[in-house]
């Protein structure tokens, strides 16, 4: 009897053997080979029916490299089929998989265990959840019907990205962000106690927020007179608006914002009032590049944090791991996959 080895697969956890796989493929007709295959009693299949098919999974809830990382243990041959572009938003999808992996074996317990943090680390933490809970939503989203939804999330990890980098940048940065948050705390507290004012017959409880601008109004509206002189009014801690942000960051950012912006404008309102007929593949690939995108700024928000708290002096290669978590989804065979790791680790 074959080895079992225990996976779990799109959150769920399977057990399987190479027998297991050739017994429940042997009366499937392998479907057409867009890319990846895996070879099975001297049969192609495609990997994503291979393992469907053996593990009883559905298709949408696990992606390729998940198949490949399971035929590979179990010694399952795997090859390349015709490349298909239509392939890549799955690969990147996988990618921001991929380095929330790293993120959680890596990273994410040291910022978790800080103590006694200084207010700068609290902001270069601060931006990092921020981030972190975005990744977490794009990962449930999968779908064409899901791509507003994806922009949104990968332009907010854009503006996460710009926000840590430029911590090093903007003067009195950390008192800013703090101050900041604060103010918006403030304005959204008076905005509550307002329409509760002004309709006080809604079924709206504003206590806690007035409560609030009660014992900290005063103090957070000197302290935003004193660290924004002459501003009436404060739409980013830094005083720039994005497209300064993203000049002043240079590379990537400042392409980023003026080439990746001004496509998703111009798809987003090609899909809209301006009447265009975009196929459904279009909005695959669409999301496709915002998965890109996240990804990307994922990936310098991660190198923030090694950098600022020092995670390189624990393990010298850390960057290294996180190039090869990055690329690693877009390799097909166990000799690209060997052949990045020599690349990246030796």
């Amino acid at each position: 009897m074959t080895e079992k080895f225990k996976f779990t697969v799109g959150g769920v956890e399977v057990f399987l053997s190479k027998e297991d796989v050739e017994q429940k493929l042997r009366t499937i007709e392998p479907e057409n080979i867009r890319e990846v295959s895996v070879e099975v009693s001297g049969k192609r299949y495609p990997v994503k029916q291979a393992l469907s098919e053996a593990a009883g999974l559905l298709r949408g809830n696990f992606t390729s490299h998940d198949a490949m990382r399971v035929f590979r243990k179990l010694s399952l041959p795997m090859g390349t089929g015709p490349g298909d572009v239509s392939t890549y938003p799955e690969r990147f999808f996988t990618a921001i998989k991929s380095l929330n992996e790293f993120d959680h074996a890596e990273v994410r317990g040291v910022i978790g265990g800080l103590v006694a943090k200084t207010d700068r680390d609290n902001c270069f933490a601060g931006i990092y959840y921020r981030g972190k809970a975005n990744v977490e939503s794009l990962l449930s989203l999968k779908g064409v019907k899901d791509v507003q939804a994806i922009t949104m999330l990968a332009r907010s990890l854009f503006e996460f990205a710009a926000d840590i980098k430029l911590i090093d940048v903007i003067p009195d940065a950390v008192k800013k962000i703090r101050t900041f948050s604060e103010v918006e705390m403030l304005r959204a507290a008076e905005r509550v106690v307002k329409f509760k004012s002004a309709n006080p017959t809604a079924s709206v409880d504003s206590s806690v927020h007035a409560e609030f601008i009660k014992n900290n109004a005063a103090r957070i509206k000197a302290e935003q007179k004193t660290v924004w002189p002459g501003a009436t009014k404060v739409r980013h801690w830094s005083e720039l608006d994005l497209r300064a942000r993203a000049k002043l960051l240079k590379a990537p950012f400042d392409e980023i914002y003026e080439v990746k912006y001004a496509e998703l404008s111009w798809y987003t309102h090609a899909a809209g009032l301006t009447g265009f007929n975009i196929k459904s593949e279009t909005f695959k690939l669409l999301a496709g590049c915002q998965f890109a995108l996240a990804a990307n700024c994922y990936a310098i928000l991660i190198t923030a944090v090694i950098d600022e708290f020092h995670l390189s002096k624990a393990d010298a290669r850390i960057k290294s791991h996180l190039k090869f978590a990055h690329r690693v989804p877009f390799t097909d065979t166990d000799e690209q996959e060997d052949a990045l790791k020599q690349e990246l680790l030796g």
